[in-house]
């Protein structure tokens, strides 16, 4: 990869492309129109999401929006979809931690699914609850026209290969064909 100052050109074209998405940010959320961005080692997801999150803070209040690191996200996931619901020697109840628990992850799970924009960084998928779970959440977030920004450290192919070892094809398809819909592409 070819780079002036130590910045890649792929990431300058990204970031120029960012720029001109957030100058008519407004229009590009009435639109539901947001992100996925492949290829995003460690070092350039970071970058990736402090501009973004930057972005967004400047229009705070009137545009909410949700960071999730992946790692969080697949432990609410695994709360939401494995643990909790198969913790029987949990007490059960107000007040102890499986309410606790339950509430954290149920919050969680709304606040991805209603916020103005999600920002989900590290997308990589290793289970098949992870997929179900983003399945969810992102079907709500296209139907009601929501913006999402995804960054993941695959390539398209090797996403793809990732759901397909969780014999998830179908709710690729469907995710890729919404993701091409709604939102901008960079690799």
């Amino acid at each position: 990869m070819i780079s002036v100052d130590g910045v890649s050109v792929q990431d300058r074209d990204l970031l120029t492309r960012l720029t001109l998405y957030f100058q008519s940010l407004d229009t590009r959320l009435r639109e539901g129109q947001g992100w996925f961005i492949f290829n995003a080692d460690r070092s350039r997801a970071s970058r990736i999401a402090r501009f973004v999150l930057d972005r967004l803070a400047e229009r705070r209040p009137f545009i909410s929006y949700y960071h999730v690191p992946w790692r969080d996200f697949a432990l609410n996931a695994y709360m939401s979809r494995v643990e909790l619901p198969t913790a029987v020697a949990l007490p059960r109840g107000p007040g102890t931690e499986y309410d606790l628990a339950g509430r954290i992850s149920r919050d969680q799970f709304e606040q991805m699914r209603a916020t103005d924009v999600l920002v989900l960084v590290g997308l990589r998928p290793e289970h098949r609850y992870e997929i179900e779970h983003l399945e969810a959440i992102m079907s709500v977030r296209f139907a009601r026209g929501l913006a999402s920004i995804v960054v993941t450290p695959h390539e398209p192919h090797q996403l793809m290969d990732a759901y397909t070892a969780q014999g998830a094809e179908a709710t690729w398809r469907k995710l890729y064909d919404e993701v091409y819909r709604a939102s901008l592409i960079a690799l």
